[in-house]
């Protein structure tokens, strides 16, 4: 039998101490609300000692006595995973790990630190063709299914990346105010996704995580073939080896990643690009603990 995902993903976190992991997910969901950060409950009388900010005027007016609201703690934070599970997901990482493994483990470090909290976590994953969506929940069972959904999505059989519906679909189907975390590779989200993205932010707490690509020309591996996921065809040796290839491949790859962090930053989106799955705990700790000001304005 095979060991559980999120088993897996505890003992990676327990190797980078699972205290760094303990109050993450409570810190950045407390944010999602104002005031309180508590579901209203009912009024009642003013009493010496109550806070003035929590009268309901409109209330006291009709009464004519004064009456504040009271508030019930909102303990439970909902999550919900964005997985880029296209086929550029299964290749390999910068770091020279497999970028799904890399992924598996950031939506894992989520889980782990949600069920401390009994926190309910979901997840959008897939294509308009062959969507996966799993509702907000709690069980373990719910967790690892969560986790073993990503994982046998992604393949290198799977279609071509689309953002812009995995975005659409989050917007569609988380209604409530939640923390999002979209996991993608280096490449995206691609600036012509920037409405989408901001129609996300005002509503969620977005959080993006990406996955550095491995260097496509690899000149230190030329030994090795290399084949393109997306293009479904290897590169060619001499490719490879050409200097004038590898300086142009470089600056559209610096161009790529300044617009992308120029379109996240003036969005306000906490963002982080990880090398891949031996960086990703300490990546996403860091993300976590990113503050969160308001965004989705330029």
């Amino acid at each position: 039998m095979s060991q559980s995902l999120l088993t897996r993903v505890q003992a990676r976190v327990d190797l980078h101490t699972s205290r760094k992991v303990r109050g993450l997910i409570t810190g950045r969901g407390t944010s999602l609300f104002t005031g309180h950060g508590e579901d209203f409950d009912d009024l009642k009388a003013y009493q010496p000692g109550d806070r003035i900010s929590d009268i309901d005027w409109k209330a006291t007016a009709r009464s004519g006595e004064p009456l504040i609201r009271r508030f019930t703690e909102q303990r439970i934070r909902h999550i919900a995973i964005i997985a880029d599970t296209s086929r550029s997901m299964s290749a390999t990482a910068a770091d020279g790990t497999d970028k799904l493994e890399a992924m598996l483990l950031a939506a894992g470090l989520v889980c782990f630190a949600a069920r401390q909290h009994a926190d309910q976590v979901g997840l959008v994953a897939g294509t308009a063709d062959a969507p996966e969506t799993l509702p907000m929940r709690s069980s373990d069972a719910h967790l690892e299914l969560l986790l073993r959904t990503v994982q046998r999505a992604t393949t290198a059989q799977a279609g071509e990346g689309d953002d812009r519906w995995l975005l659409e679909r989050a917007h569609r189907w988380i209604r409530r105010p939640s923390l999002l975390l979209f996991i993608t590779d280096e490449a995206r989200p691609s600036p012509d996704l920037e409405a989408d993205m901001r129609l996300l932010a005002r509503r969620h707490d977005l959080l993006v995580l990406r996955i550095r690509d491995a260097d496509p020309l690899q000149p230190d591996r030329l030994t090795h073939s290399v084949e393109d996921t997306d293009a479904d065809h290897d590169l060619l040796d001499y490719t490879r080896r050409d200097p004038a290839v590898r300086r142009a491949v470089q600056r559209y790859r610096e161009a790529r990643e300044q617009q992308v962090t120029a379109m996240l930053d003036g969005l306000h989106i906490a963002h982080a690009l990880t090398d891949g799955a031996d960086s990703v705990v300490d990546d996403m700790i860091r993300l976590l603990r990113a503050p969160r000001r308001p965004h989705g304005r330029r």
